[in-house]
C-alpha cells in the first residue's frame, strides 16, 4: 500500500535539502535535545573512558556492549567511548576489536554519577596472516545491520594484481562482465540486476560521474580496505535508486603513518603502478594520497569471422565488388587496442576533534587514452579510432558522531565531477582483422568517414555535482530515526561535433549540437529499531524524483524534449540474531531513475533514449548467515541468501543497426521492456584451518524470466518470447578456490602463500531463447577456467613478491553479446610495505 500522495511541500524539500538543514538544525537539536532529557532516567548513570593497545596507541572503531543487555556502542577515532542511561547495578563488558583478543571486565554503575574506565586490549598472537574470515572483519556495525550485506576484506588481496572488479567478482551472487581487456568496459550483475541498476560508491560517495579513468577495473584493489556489497534492499544513508544493490568501497581510514606501493608487468605488455600515502599528525591534520597507473598493448588473440577484399575490381564507394564475410572464424591478434590511464587521489583535513570526527578536502585528477579495437560486434575492425578523457573531481567530507549532543550524527558530503571526453576516426579507410584496409570513395579526401569505419571527431564535456546529507538520531539504545537526502545534477555539453551520418550527411546534426541534463534527487527517512542486540528492525520510505532535457527525433526531425517523474517507495528489513546464526529478511517497493548514460548514450557506440521511463520492483529476501567455531582448529563460514524482484518498465539493453550489413554499424540502445520477474539464490561457503588452509566456494543460479504478455503498450502485438529466459543474462555460475600457507619459510616472518580457483560460467543465449531449437540458438558457450597464484610475503609484510597465473586452459571466454577477452596471461607483482603505529 502506498504511503499516500505526494506533496508538494515534501518535493520542495528534497529539491532543496541541503540549503535546509542550516535552517532546521537548531530546531532539531532542541527537539531531540528535549526528548534526551526525558529519555535521561534519575536512576542511571553512566559510562566513559578509552581504548587502548599495550603500547599504549588508541583503538578506533571497537565495539563495546555489556553482556545480556541490549546496551552497546563503538569507540571513535580516537578510542573514545561514552554509554549512557545505564540503570545502575553490576555488568559485564565486553570489548571487540579486529586484530585483538576480546576484553571482559566488571563494571559497576552508580545512579547520577559518570563512572570512567580504560581498557588495555591484548593484540591477538593467532589472527591469520594475510587472511581474514568474512564476517569476523570487525566491521560489526555493517554485520548487524538487516539488509543483505557481506564484507570483501580487501587487504588480504593487496599482493595480487587484482583490481577493485576482480575482487568484487569473488562475492557470491556478483558477476563482472568485461567487453575487452584492460580498460574495457564492465558492468556488475549482481542477483539478476546489472549495469546501472547497481548503484557504486566509494566512502558513501557515489562514484556515477567519475569518468571511465575511474572505474571499477582500473582502480587497484590496494585502494581499498574492504567492499560492502548490499544485495537488493539498500539503506537509505546511500540514497540509492539500486534495484539491484550497492556496492561500497570502503578506503583505509588508518591514523598509522603508511606507505604502500606496488609494479607489476605482465601479458601483453601490461604494466601497473601503485603507491599510497598515509599520514596523521599529533595535531590531527591528516593527509593521504594515492596514485595508480594503468598500461596494456591488448594484443592478444580473438576469434571471429572478418571482412574478405577481393583484389581490384573497387566500385565508386571504394568497395571491392565481391566483398563480403568470411564463411568460417579465424583467430588474428588484436593492433588496435592500446591502452593507458593515470589517477591521482588526494585528501588532506582534520581527524579525531571534537567538532568532526573527520573533516577533508580531496582532489582527483584523471586521464585516459585507448585505441577502439571494435565496436558491440568484433567482426567489425576498427583501424584508427581512439578515445580520449580527462577527469577533475573535487571533494569534500564532514562526519561527526555525536555533535552537540551525544547520539547526534552528521554526514555531509560534495563533489563536483568535470570529465572532458571524445572520440577521433578521420580514416578514409575501412579495415578487416586480415590486417586489409580499402579507400572509402563517398567521403574520400575529406578526412571524415561514415558508418562503422569511423565517427569523425567528437568532443565533449559532462559536469555532475553531487550532494549528500544524513542527520541521525539514536533517542536510546532501541530507538533512533534517521533522514537523507542526495541530490545530483548532470550536463553534457558538446564541444566539438563534426559527425558523418550514413543516413543523415548533415554535419553537425541538430541532435549533436544540443545540451542534454538531468536533475536527481532521492529522499529517504528511517526508523530503527533494536532489541538486547538479538533482533534489529528498520523501516524506511524514499521519495524519488528525475527532470530530464535532451534530444528527441521522430521521422527525421530533432528538437529538444523535457521529461520528469516523482515516485514513492517504501520497505522493511529485520534481522535475529542466535549464538552463531543470524536471520534476514527485508521486502520493498522501489524503483530506479534511468541515468545519463541510458538517457543521452555515450556518444560512441550507445545510443540515448530521452523517453526512459523509472524501472520499478517489488524486492524480497531472506536469508542466513552462520559463523561457527567447529573446533580449536577448524571455523565454518556460510551466508545463504534467496530473492524473488517482480520488476516493471525493466530498461533492457539491445543490439540495433544503422545501415546494411556490410556499410552500417552496430549500436547499444536502451528501451523499456513491460515486465521481467528474478527467482534466484547464491551462497558462500568456507572452512579455515586454523592459520594454514582455507577451501571456499560461491554459487548463484537465477531464473530470469521475460512476463510481458505483449510487445506494445496497446496489447495487440503478442510477444513470442513471453515465459522465456531474458537473453544475453549469466544464469548460473559457480568457483571454488583454496589457499595454504607456509609460516616462517626461510625466516621468522616470511609466509608462503598458494591459491588455486576454478571458475564455471553455464552458456548464455545471445537472443530470445524463443527462437530456434535449445541446440541451435545464438549462445556464448559454457565456460570453464582456473587461476593460479604464488605470494611469497618477507618480513611481516614488508616486502613482496607475487606470480600469477590466470586462465590456465587458455579458454575462450566471452561477456556481453560474445566480446572475448583475454586467454592464458602471466604476472609479477613486487610490493613494499611500512607502516609506523
Amino acid at each position: 500500500m502506498l504511503l499516500g500522495t505526494v506533496k508538494p511541500e515534501l518535493i520542495y524539500l528534497g529539491a532543496t535539502m541541503q540549503k535546509s538543514y542550516v535552517n532546521l538544525l537548531p530546531l532539531i537539536i532542541l527537539v531531540l535535545w528535549s526528548i534526551r532529557l526525558d529519555a535521561q532516567a534519575p536512576s542511571s548513570g553512566s559510562l566513559s573512558g578509552v581504548v587502548r593497545n599495550a603500547k599504549g596507541d588508541r583503538v578506533q572503531n571497537a565495539s563495546l556492549y555489556f553482556d545480556k543487555t541490549e546496551y552497546s556502542t563503538h569507540a571513535d577515532s580516537e578510542g573514545k567511548f561514552y554509554i549512557r542511561s545505564l540503570p545502575q547495578g553490576q555488568y559485564r563488558l565486553t570489548i571487540s576489536a579486529m586484530g585483538y583478543d576480546l576484553y571482559k571486565a566488571n563494571i559497576a554503575i552508580t545512579a547520577g554519577k559518570n563512572m570512567t574506565h580504560v581498557a588495555i586490549l591484548k593484540q591477538c598472537i593467532s589472527a591469520l596472516d594475510e587472511v581474514s574470515v568474512v564476517g569476523k572483519s570487525g566491521v560489526l556495525e555493517v554485520k548487524e545491520t538487516p539488509f543483505n550485506v557481506v564484507a570483501l576484506d580487501a587487504k588480504s588481496h593487496y599482493n595480487a594484481t587484482l583490481d577493485v572488479a576482480g575482487l568484487l567478482d569473488k562475492a557470491s551472487g556478483v558477476k563482472i562482465r568485461e567487453s575487452g581487456g584492460i580498460g574495457s568496459d564492465m558492468n556488475i550483475t549482481l542477483n539478476g540486476f546489472t549495469g546501472r541498476n547497481i548503484r557504486v560508491f566509494m566512502d558513501g560517495v557515489p562514484m556515477q560521474g567519475m569518468g571511465s579513468a575511474f572505474q571499477l577495473n582500473n582502480i587497484p584493489v590496494n585502494i581499498a580496505e574492504r567492499i560492502e556489497v548490499y544485495k537488493g534492499v539498500v539503506p537509505i544513508e546511500f540514497g540509492a535508486d539500486a534495484l539491484g544493490g550497492v556496492i561500497n568501497i570502503v578506503t583505509n581510514r588508518t591514523r598509522n603513518t603508511t606507505l604502500d606501493a606496488s609494479y607489476s608487468i605482465g601479458s601483453f605488455n601490461t604494466h601497473k603502478s601503485n603507491i599510497s600515502l598515509n599520514h596523521t599528525f599529533k595535531s590531527g591534520i591528516s593527509l593521504q594520497l594515492n596514485a595508480f597507473q594503468n598500461y596494456s598493448d591488448n594484443d592478444y588473440k580473438v576469434k571471429t569471422v572478418y571482412r574478405l577484399f577481393a583484389e581490384g575490381g573497387n566500385n565508386d564507394d571504394g568497395w571491392s565488388q565481391n566483398a563480403g564475410w568470411s564463411t568460417d572464424s579465424a583467430w588474428f591478434r588484436r593492433f588496435h587496442d592500446t591502452y593507458r590511464n593515470e589517477t591521482v587521489m588526494a585528501r588532506v583535513g582534520i581527524v579525531g576533534k571534537k567538532w568532526a570526527d573527520r573533516m577533508l578536502f580531496g582532489l582527483t585528477l584523471g586521464q585516459e587514452k585507448k585505441d577502439i579495437q571494435h565496436g558491440s560486434e568484433m567482426k567489425y575492425a576498427f583501424g584508427e579510432r581512439t578515445a580520449h578523457s580527462k577527469s577533475i573531481l573535487p571533494s569534500f567530507v564532514y562526519d561527526k558522531r555525536n555533535l552537540i549532543i551525544e547520539g547526534l550524527s552528521v554526514r555531509v558530503n560534495g563533489n563536483f565531477n568535470y570529465q572532458k571526453s571524445g572520440t577521433v576516426d578521420t580514416t578514409s579507410y575501412k579495415y578487416s582483422w586480415t590486417g586489409e584496409r580499402v579507400p572509402i570513395g563517398g567521403l574520400r579526401g575529406t578526412g571524415v568517414s561514415y558508418g562503422e569505419a569511423g565517427f569523425g571527431v567528437t568532443e565533449f564535456t559532462n559536469r555532475n555535482e553531487s550532494a549528500t546529507a544524513n542527520i541521525g538520531y539514536r533517542i536510546d539504545h532501541s530507538h533512533s530515526v534517521a533522514i537523507n537526502s542526495v541530490a545530483t545534477n548532470y550536463t553534457r555539453k558538446p564541444v566539438l561535433a563534426d559527425i558523418a551520418q550514413r543516413l543523415y550527411p548533415g554535419l553537425p546534426t541538430a541532435a549533436d549540437s544540443m545540451s542534454r541534463s538531468s536533475f536527481q534527487n532521492i529522499l529517504g527517512i528511517e526508523y530503527r529499531f533494536s532489541y538486547k542486540r538479538r533482533w534489529n528492525t528498520n523501516l524506511f520510505a524514499k521519495h524519488y524524483r528525475i527532470d530530464a532535457s535532451g534530444p528527441q527525433s521522430d521521422e527525421g526531425l530533432t528538437y529538444r524534449k523535457n521529461e520528469n517523474a516523482q515516485k514513492m517507495g517504501y520497505g522493511i528489513a529485520t534481522t535475529y540474531f542466535f549464538t552463531d546464526l543470524q536471520l534476514k529478511a527485508s521486502a520493498e517497493k522501489a524503483y530506479r531513475l534511468p541515468n545519463d548514460r541510458e538517457l543521452f548514450g555515450d556518444e560512441i557506440l550507445e545510443v540515448g533514449n530521452i523517453t526512459l521511463r523509472p524501472e520499478q520492483s517489488n524486492n524480497y529476501n531472506i536469508g542466513f548467515t552462520l559463523n561457527k567455531k567447529l573446533s580449536p582448529a577448524y571455523t565454518l563460514y556460510v551466508d545463504w541468501s534467496g530473492y524473488y524482484r517482480d520488476t516493471y518498465d525493466f530498461i533492457q539493453t539491445a543490439l540495433d543497426r544503422i545501415g546494411d550489413d556490410l556499410n552500417g554499424i552496430s549500436v547499444y540502445r536502451r528501451a523499456n521492456h513491460g515486465r521481467v520477474t528474478r527467482l534466484g539464490t547464491d551462497v558462500e561457503t568456507r572452512i579455515y584451518y586454523k592459520n594454514i588452509a582455507t577451501l571456499g566456494a560461491t554459487m548463484t543460479y537465477m531464473d530470469i524470466r521475460d512476463k510481458a504478455k505483449y510487445k506494445d503498450l496497446s496489447g495487440n502485438l503478442v510477444n513470442g518470447n513471453y515465459n522465456y529466459r531474458m537473453p544475453n543474462l549469466p544464469y548460473f555460475f559457480w568457483h571454488v578456490d583454496a589457499s595454504y600457507y607456509v609460516h616462517n619459510l626461510m625466516g621468522r616472518g616470511n609466509t608462503l602463500n598458494l591459491n588455486y580457483t576454478f571458475n564455471f560460467v553455464d552458456r548464455i543465449y545471445r537472443n530470445a531463447i524463443a527462437y530456434g531449437d535449445r541446440d541451435t540458438k545464438d549462445f556464448i558457450a559454457k565456460q570453464v577456467y582456473s587461476d593460479l597464484s604464488a605470494t611469497y610475503i618477507m618480513k611481516n609484510g614488508r616486502y613482496n613478491v607475487s606470480l600469477e597465473a590466470r586462465n590456465l586452459e587458455n579458454a575462450i571466454l566471452y561477456d556481453n553479446f560474445s566480446l572475448q577477452k583475454p586467454g592464458r596471461r602471466f604476472s609479477l607483482k613486487l610490493r613494499y610495505f611500512f607502516i609506523k603505529r
